[in-house]
């Protein structure tokens, strides 16, 4: 048995339907040097027996059971257990490209200075109700080098868990998994992020999404909007604490409409202290929320005296906002993000 060059994280809990893809998409890689740990999560069904037969035919295949109980905990006995410098994450519903690992790792020797690297996936099947999905995935492809990612990281998770390969020494120094009320796969991007990681994507299509109704993002509330939103938030007060871009200038959020209206409640939790919301809307200015008065956009003060937090759900209102504020001499990161 070569040595494992990448180590592949394959939580499992009740994945018969799709494993046999999924497993035969690993086995054709074009890279050979890996090892599988597949952490079964208490299944039910016949997972647990495919992957032990499995076993018996490939030793690069390690079949381990979750000590706890969970994903999180999946994902880090997982981790825990893999011998290899690189982390690769896999879900048990979704298919390599042939040479994904190939690529990827090569990527990673290559470019010392990036600590994770992601590809471009494609969602599938496509059904109208999968929609939503798909509008996040061609936004996920098209954020590519480290800058970009680090300046979008509050819009949306900006690449597919399972698309992802780290290296292991991240997880021993700024931790691993967190159990909690959040999107795990988030909030370790979000913290590794805070942490001054470097990631990127490679513009090539290595991973097919499969989406499904029985998708966990789809049902389970640690991956509601709200979830989101409160991690999110809570970070954005990381970021303030930690960096002097936002010196003493005030800080206004742009919107008040329902998606600004939620994260207020959250940013101002978080203790964020706004000073004023714009808007544009002449229905909404003049008034107030959570005691903020809302103001025209008109009044937004010059860069060195504010900084602004976009709070827009709507991807081409966001993007004008931006484009708006880059014309008055505001830079993005340096002078305003945005959430969504």
């Amino acid at each position: 048995m070569l040595q494992p060059i990448v180590s592949i994280i394959l939580p499992i809990r009740n994945s018969a339907d799709y494993l046999k893809e999924c497993i035969d998409s690993i086995l054709g890689q074009s890279l050979k040097a890996w090892e599988l740990l597949a952490v079964d999560d208490h299944s039910t069904d016949s997972s647990f027996q495919i992957l032990y037969e499995l076993t018996q035919e490939d030793p690069r295949v390690k079949l381990l059971h979750n000590q706890g109980k969970g994903i999180v905990d999946a994902l880090n006995t997982g981790t825990e257990n893999a011998k290899s410098p690189l982390i690769a994450r896999m879900d048990a519903d979704d298919i390599m490209h042939e040479k994904r690992l190939e690529v990827q790792v090569e990527y990673l020797n290559q470019n010392q200075e990036i600590d994770l690297v992601s590809c471009r996936t494609e969602h599938f099947p496509t059904r109208q109700e999968t929609m939503g999905y798909q509008h996040y995935v061609n936004w996920s492809n098209s954020i590519m080098d480290p800058r970009e990612h680090e300046l979008k990281r509050f819009i949306e998770c900006p690449m597919a868990h399972p698309s992802v390969i780290f290296r292991k020494r991240l997880i021993h120094n700024y931790g691993g998994y967190l159990n909690g009320e959040f999107p795990e796969d988030y909030e370790l991007w979000l913290r590794w992020f805070s942490r001054g990681v470097r990631m990127v994507k490679i513009p090539k299509v290595l991973l097919r999404w499969r989406d499904h109704k029985n998708r966990t993002s789809r049902i389970d509330p640690k991956y509601s909007t709200m979830a989101f939103q409160k991690i999110k938030s809570k970070y954005v007060k990381l970021l303030q604490e930690k960096t002097e871009r936002w010196g003493n200038r005030k800080i206004f959020g742009w919107g008040a409409g329902h998606v600004a209206r939620k994260f207020i409640s959250l940013l101002i939790n978080e203790g964020v202290a706004l000073s004023a919301l714009l808007d544009t809307d002449p229905k909404k200015i003049g008034k107030k929320f959570n005691n903020l008065p809302i103001i025209s956009h008109a009044k937004l003060p010059k860069p060195k005296d504010a900084f602004v937090l976009i709070l827009i759900g709507a991807r081409d209102v966001r993007v004008q906002v931006a484009d708006h504020l880059k014309a008055f001499g505001y830079q993005e990161g340096s002078d305003f993000i945005a959430l969504s």
